[in-house]
């Protein structure tokens, strides 16, 4: 251990610990830098009342409460003033050594409020900016503002490609940390209309366009009636729970896929399972696939941009197939249930290959950076 013997402060911005993957990211590594002796402060946009994760014991909350809706352009300017005069009073309290941003509008935000203060601001890219549009006021912003970052520092190396309009020494890769892996089992006893009897086929993440869990459900109409001892589960909750219920009806899958909604702990039910399925259109990195894969489950990913080839060491751990491809996902689907010796190869290595991105090595890795950006 290096400097951070000296109890450096790190300031880490989120707009909420609402649940996503970012958000859960921000919260391991909270729970790394506090494990290392750092102190940590974690300053929210958001109120306590949008928390779906908690912090780990020692962090620090500066709950702002200040993400109003702006009805109008001249609601819009006035919230965002305010917003920058509170997070620069909020941040500055901290007197950090190092303050860590996470997510697009959240950065540019974080890099306005703080212009002239001369604290070193490191920037996390979580999402590929390339297919994760935030419009173009803000997209103008994010070009004015990450030049004042002291890095940019982004998930997987296809979110870094996009910012090739900035220069080498400005820009970082650090991939996500994983959860350490809990198997407390009292939550599936909860969930409605599984099938402990079935084998298990498990996705994970928002209800949203992004995850492509519609393509998930093409796919697995293609070969259900194969295999009637089969049961799809998508854990997660988001806008699209009403299209995606209309489509399982139209399909007829009713009692062969379930929506559970979301898990606190969704490790017990990923040990039970078989084979777990990314099918999503666009990722930063792909948290879910290291989760389970660190729960020694064969994995099927998209070949989206970006994060799964970065993770999947392609027929040694996991199968990657041509991005918002049904078809295809289907037919890998359909590989790996009819053989059971392929599956439980790939689900053999799948622990090592996720052991890549435990916390402690990544935990290093920012500290290497830290090293780096005060020398």
């Amino acid at each position: 251990m290096n400097n951070q013997k000296h109890l450096k402060r790190l300031a880490l911005v989120i707009s909420s610990l609402s649940g996503g993957g970012a958000e859960r990211s921000m919260v391991l590594l909270a729970e790394g830098f506090i494990k290392q002796g750092y102190k940590v402060s974690v300053v929210t946009i958001s109120g306590e009342e949008t928390d779906f994760y908690q912090l780990p014991d020692g962090v620090d909350r500066l709950a702002l409460n200040i993400a109003k809706d702006s009805p109008t352009l001249i609601h819009s300017l006035t919230n965002n003033f305010h917003r920058l005069r509170v997070l620069n009073q909020a941040i500055c309290s901290l007197k950090p050594d190092i303050v860590i941003s996470f997510l697009d509008i959240n950065n540019i935000l974080t890099l306005i409020a703080l212009i002239n203060t001369n604290l070193t601001i490191l920037v996390s890219e979580q999402n590929n900016p390339r297919m994760h549009a935030i419009g173009r006021f803000w997209e103008i912003l994010r070009r004015l503002s990450y030049p004042l970052a002291t890095k940019v520092v982004s998930s997987s190396q296809g979110v870094d490609d996009y910012f090739d309009w900035l220069p080498k020494t400005k820009r970082a890769v650090i991939y996500n940390p994983l959860a350490a892996v809990n198997d407390n089992q009292t939550q599936i006893d909860l969930i409605k209309g599984f099938n402990l009897q079935k084998k298990w086929i498990v996705a994970m993440g928002r209800l949203t366009y992004q995850k492509g869990f519609d393509i998930l459900l093409t796919a697995f109409h293609k070969i259900a009636h194969k295999y009637p001892d089969w049961q799809l589960l998508i854990l997660g909750e988001g806008e699209l729970r009403s299209d995606l219920e209309n489509e399982i009806e139209n399909l007829n899958l009713t009692k062969r896929v379930v929506l559970p909604g979301r898990i606190d702990n969704p490790f017990p039910l990923l040990r039970l399972s078989s084979l777990f399925v990314l099918s999503s259109r666009f990722e930063g990195f792909g948290n879910v696939l290291i989760e389970a894969m660190a729960c020694g489950l064969p994995v099927i990913s998209t070949d989206c941009p970006s994060g799964p080839k970065e993770i999947i060491r392609e027929g040694i751990d996991g199968i990657l197939v041509p991005n918002e491809d049904a078809t295809s996902l289907a037919t890998a689907m359909d590989g790996l249930i009819s053989d059971q010796a392929k599956r439980q190869s790939l689900a053999s290595h799948a622990p090592e290959g996720a052991e890549r991105f435990s916390l402690e090595k990544i935990i290093k890795i920012w500290e290497k950076l830290f090293d780096e950006v005060e020398k």
